[in-house]
């Protein structure tokens, strides 16, 4: 659940403002907590923000809209004091534009007299908070009344955004666009091959008997059909002087394959032994005769466009989307004269919105 209102733990400090006229920055800090407080308040050091048709926007306004954010991502989630002022200080500024961009698309809302009937309120609010509406607004925490203007402006905020956004962006991500995309994409993923395969190596000074203890491994696995591990043991009984290793199954793509490896791998069949190879260690430039096991190849090719068309299409809408919405509340600032300050206030450098003291 929602921790109770940061307005309840700081309710000696916190004054909500209301004003109708452009003002200057303000403060308004809480007092030290009581002796019975169990834990430390968080402070909001609040100020009017920005101001956009007559309706000014102060930093608990935009806690409100932060705590409802919370409220909707999750109703059991609770932050304690000490954890909210970092997510306030991560979504305080986007916050605060979202609601400047927000009052302009309702004030175009208000002049083509677009409504939303008490009835679409009701339901809406229902469909948030469930049937103990009272008990569920005071986890976020806001009034009937507040909450009842919000989820109007926000009905209205969506049939603007319909008209202006996505109707477009509908009509943009056509299925021309979406296998375009898939095909884009195959460029990007094009298909490739797993080689799964291990390395048996014999090393030691002499490079004759290294050789001829290799052709006996190779004998050994491809005549006698005995295992690697039996192969590795029983030459290693025999010469104990030699250095004798076998690797793990290595899984890789072929680009990430060393050349002397794809080499003697690359013409294999599966379940296969190449034979002894003389090669060079690349650790130490010493001679080491190696056998490859190829276990098996793994053709992994690019998901089909059946399979992609959903995600492609939904990360083209969203792509378009956000492109759309950026350029309507340009043009939106540009019609009401905010391209240079946005409705913002400005702030004082050392500006720190909120405070916690353990």
């Amino acid at each position: 659940m929602m921790k109770k209102s940061i307005f309840l733990l700081c309710f000696s400090c916190l004054a909500l403002l209301e004003a109708t006229e452009p003002f200057p920055y303000l403060q308004s800090f809480s007092k030290p907590p009581s002796l019975m407080q169990t834990e430390s308040p968080l402070i909001i050091n609040n100020c009017a923000l920005a101001k956009v048709n007559g309706k000014v926007i102060s930093l608990l306004d935009v806690v409100k809209k932060m705590d409802l954010f919370l409220y909707e991502f999750d109703p059991s989630l609770k932050l304690s004091n000490a954890e909210k002022p970092q997510f306030y200080m991560s979504r305080w500024e986007e916050t605060l534009e979202d609601m400047i961009c927000s009052e302009l698309a309702l004030l175009e809302a208000q002049q083509k007299e677009l409504k939303v009937s008490d009835g679409q309120v009701r339901e809406e609010l229902e469909k948030r908070f469930g049937p103990y509406i009272m008990e569920n607004l005071e986890k976020v925490p806001l009034k009937y009344e507040e909450a009842r203007q919000l989820i109007r402006k926000e009905l209205l905020l969506q049939q603007m955004m319909w008209h202006k956004v996505h109707a477009k962006v509908l009509q943009t991500v056509t299925p021309q666009i979406v296998k375009q995309t898939y095909q884009e994409y195959l460029k990007k993923n094009p298909p490739v091959t797993q080689w799964n395969y291990r390395v048996f190596s014999i090393r030691g000074t002499d490079k004759k008997v290294c050789q001829e203890i290799a052709n006996n491994a190779y004998l050994l696995l491809t005549k006698e059909g005995k295992s690697l591990e039996n192969v590795k043991e029983k030459l290693k009984e025999n010469h104990p002087e030699i250095r004798i290793t076998l690797s793990d199954l290595l899984s890789k793509e072929a680009h990430s394959i060393s050349k002397q490896h794809l080499e003697a791998i690359q013409n294999l069949s599966k379940a296969s032994y190449s034979k002894p190879i003389s090669q060079y260690s690349r650790f130490d430039k010493r001679p080491v005769f190696r056998l490859f096991y190829l276990e098996s190849l793994k053709e992994q090719s690019p998901e089909d466009f059946e399979g992609m068309h959903d995600k492609l299409k939904n990360q083209l809408l969203n792509y378009f989307l956000e492109k759309e919405k950026k350029l309507y509340y340009k043009t939106l600032k540009k019609k009401y004269h905010l391209e240079e300050t946005g409705g913002r206030f400005p702030l004082p450098k050392e500006y720190q919105p909120f405070f916690y003291y353990p």
